[in-house]
């Protein structure tokens, strides 16, 4: 069953295609408390996000752990697990009210190759428009996944996604694996197996019944970027970029290593669906200050800036790939530089002189090129330039 065509008044130009269909927002609210059931996801869809995945539906309900959810300095933990709604409550009422809602319904079915062939029929006759499955997966074989895959592809016709761990040995083996055996997509990345936070006072674990938990929030961003761009270098499959993501300019770095939606979970936990308004000015402010019409400009334009690697060897541990042997120095823009000694303070390498306006002389012979003054300089005043070996 397909849902209506999305709204134009709530196009705001930020369309994206994705697979098959056109958005009307690059925002997919990834699987999670947020899509717990047709009232959540009315509520994201009337704030105009583009498509909203599920939480995870099972043959038998899920239990949670108390408490679940923790909001720390730029993190979230969670020990949140699968939908505590039973099967038939989301066959009979949830998935067929929202077949009428105007946005794709991507359905989250787990957890193993076995239930999820059970599932897959079932949920889409009930009005999912997509399947994604999350299933459990040893960190070494992504066998579980696959056979999900070929198993669900002979029940339904609809796009079949996968949720793609960052926990796993070789990110782009399964990848590869997933796109061989007949996925459409992945949404990347599930969040980071595992992290503690403690109480100040107490020392006992935030959260408290099982003390360590899965992590996602501001903090994963980076890691979910490396694995988008490993992802939409060596394999076909459209990305749902997931991880991280609570600003408009965190979308555009997602386009920009090659997903085509952006997948959205604990910022929606924390801010709410307001939260879609927020990002969906921020990111149209930025595309006009970019000069460009459509995020499809920029998708992609990060990876020819990458080193990529066709040896597996060096594609597994990037320490064994060969130094291009670059040469870089740090200079100081003196019309920008302030003076205020940060660089010449933390410079490891004591490449910079003095205090003052003596701050702006860069010893080129000491300079190795690190970076760390460019990343830490309050005025942006530091850039590097190629220096003679």
């Amino acid at each position: 069953m397909m849902n209506p065509d999305p709204d134009p008044d709530l196009n705001l130009g930020l369309g994206a295609e994705f697979l098959g269909r056109r958005l009307r927002s690059p925002i997919i609210a990834a699987s999670g408390p947020p899509s717990m059931d047709f009232t959540s996801i009315r509520a994201l869809s009337d704030a105009g996000i583009g498509a909203v995945i599920t939480k995870t539906i099972l043959l038998e309900p899920s239990t949670n752990p108390r408490p679940c959810l923790y909001r720390g300095k730029r993190l979230f933990l969670n020990t949140e697990r699968c939908s505590t709604k039973p099967l038939e409550e989301w066959l009979c009422a949830d998935l067929p009210q929202m077949a009428a809602l105007p946005i794709p319904i991507i359905a989250s079915i787990g957890m193993t190759p076995e239930e999820a062939e059970q599932l897959a029929g079932p949920v889409v006759e009930a009005g999912a428009d997509m399947i994604e499955l999350s299933i459990f997966t040893p960190v070494d074989d992504p066998d579980p996944m696959t056979d999900a895959i070929r198993r669900v592809r002979a029940q339904v016709s609809v796009p079949i996604l996968c949720k793609l761990s960052c926990n796993v040995a070789d990110v782009v083996g399964f990848a590869r694996s997933f796109e061989d055996a007949g996925a459409d997509g992945v949404s990347a990345i599930d969040a980071l197996k595992a992290a503690v936070v403690l109480d100040s006072a107490t020392g006992r674990p935030t959260m408290r019944e099982q003390g360590f938990a899965r992590m996602s929030g501001e903090a994963l961003l980076p890691v979910a970027l490396y694995h988008v761009s490993q992802v939409a270098h060596y394999t076909d499959l459209t990305i749902v970029g997931t991880g991280g993501v609570s600003s408009g300019q965190d979308i555009v770095d997602m386009i920009s290593c090659g997903a085509q939606t952006v997948g959205i979970c604990s910022h929606l936990i924390v801010e709410g669906p307001q939260a879609i308004g927020r990002l969906h000015d921020e990111l149209s402010r930025l595309l006009s200050d970019l000069d460009l019409g459509a995020l499809s400009a920029i998708r992609g334009r990060s990876l020819a800036q990458m080193d990529f690697t066709s040896d597996e060897e060096e594609r597994q541990e990037y320490e064994k790939r060969a130094w291009m042997g670059s040469r870089l120095s740090a200079v100081i823009d003196r019309e920008t530089c302030v003076g205020c000694g940060t660089c010449s303070n933390r410079c490891p390498y004591h490449a910079i002189d003095g205090t003052g306006p003596d701050v702006r002389h860069v010893v080129s012979s000491r300079c190795e090129g690190c970076g760390l003054c460019v990343s830490i300089c309050p005025t942006a005043a530091i850039s590097l330039r190629e220096v003679e070996s």
